[in-house]
Order: structure tokens, then C-alpha cells, then sequence
């Protein structure tokens, strides 16, 4: 049981880690000729890197006899503006990363009692900052710079990172919660010398 409590956290940081690989923001829209998406990744947002572009344009295709959409492949000649789209809250992924990292190193570097309170400070700092910084994301596209058919939505990534993060925040402030009241009764019944 005592090795379960003390490595469960940890690989479930690690785990986090991993959703950042996950679309976090999408600036996605569509007409009746054209339907595109730019997705950022976690850890895109992180680092400053752009966005992975998906677009499909209404194209005649002989063999059906009709118009239909036809991805556009990436070697295309480039469509919207030249430079990547610059996106703020990248200080505030950084911080967020940093959180799921100080939750993978608590079980090295904190001591046994504080591990679980820095573990859900972790969870709870890296949630609170994926959400302030996709705010700024979001906000970047409000309103849309190209078109009003655009719009900006959180994706699956972020939804799931944040879920982690906030249910990994819960568990070890209820864990430690249980820890604290079990050495608390133990020293009222005499058990433990104080």
C-alpha cells in the first residue's frame, strides 16, 4: 500500500505529461466551399511552436460526377499570412509545465510528509495556469482575424489535461486529508508519543 501511495502520483504527472501531446486550442471554420482547422498542441503552446493547419476545399471529382471536399495537401502554396500566428500565453504553459514536472519530482525531492501537499499544489498551479492560458488563446481570436466564418474552441487535450490535473489535485489533498486525521486519532489514543 505504502508504494502505491508514494508512486501512484508521480506516474500520473507523467502521464499529463503526455496529454500535452494532445490538441489543447483549435481555430477551426467552414463554408459551403471550404473547411479548415489550426490546431496547437500542449506542448506547441509551450515551446512557441505553430500550429498543425487541416484544410479541404470544395473540388469537382470526375468519378462521382460532383463537387466534393478534397483535403488540401501541405505542400500547397501557403493560404493566410506568412508568418506563424503569434498566440500569448505561452509564460503560463510554461508554468503549467513546470507543475506537472514538480508533481513527477515531488517523490524525489519532497519530503515524505509535505509530498502530498506539493503534489496538489503542482496539480492545482499547472490547472490553473493551462486554463489562464488558454484563455489568452482564445482571446487572441476574439474577434476572428480572417474570417467571421472562424472560430476558437478549446479541444479534447485541454479538457483532458485539466480533468487530470484537477483530479490528481483532489486525490492527494484527500489522501493526505486521510493521513492527517489516522496520525491525529493515533495520538489521541495514546499510541503515538507527541
Amino acid at each position: 500500500m505504502d508504494w502505491i501511495r508514494t508512486n501512484v502520483s508521480p506516474l500520473a504527472f507523467a502521464a499529463v505529461a503526455l496529454l500535452f501531446a494532445l490538441p489543447v486550442a483549435e481555430l477551426k471554420g467552414e463554408a459551403e466551399e471550404w473547411r479548415g482547422a489550426v490546431t496547437w498542441t500542449g506542448w506547441g503552446l509551450t515551446v512557441g511552436g505553430g500550429g498543425q493547419v487541416h484544410l479541404e476545399t470544395l473540388l469537382w471529382d470526375g468519378d462521382l460526377g460532383r463537387y466534393v471536399m478534397h483535403e488540401v495537401p501541405n505542400e500547397a502554396p501557403q493560404i493566410g499570412p506568412e508568418e506563424p500566428i503569434y498566440l500569448p500565453g505561452q509564460p503560463l504553459f510554461m508554468v503549467a509545465a513546470l507543475g506537472v514536472v514538480a508533481g513527477v519530482l515531488a517523490r524525489i525531492l519532497a519530503s515524505v510528509s509535505s509530498r502530498l501537499v506539493v503534489s496538489a499544489v503542482a496539480a492545482f498551479v499547472a490547472a490553473g495556469a493551462l486554463a489562464l492560458g488558454l484563455r489568452g488563446v482564445l482571446r487572441r481570436f476574439d474577434p476572428p482575424p480572417f474570417d467571421e466564418a472562424m472560430s476558437a474552441v478549446p479541444a479534447v487535450g485541454f479538457w483532458l489535461t485539466v480533468g487530470a490535473l484537477v483530479l490528481l489535485g483532489v486525490g492527494n489533498v484527500i489522501v493526505g486529508y486521510r493521513l492527517w486525521r489516522r496520525a491525529e486519532a493515533a495520538v489521541i489514543d495514546g499510541n503515538v508519543p507527541r
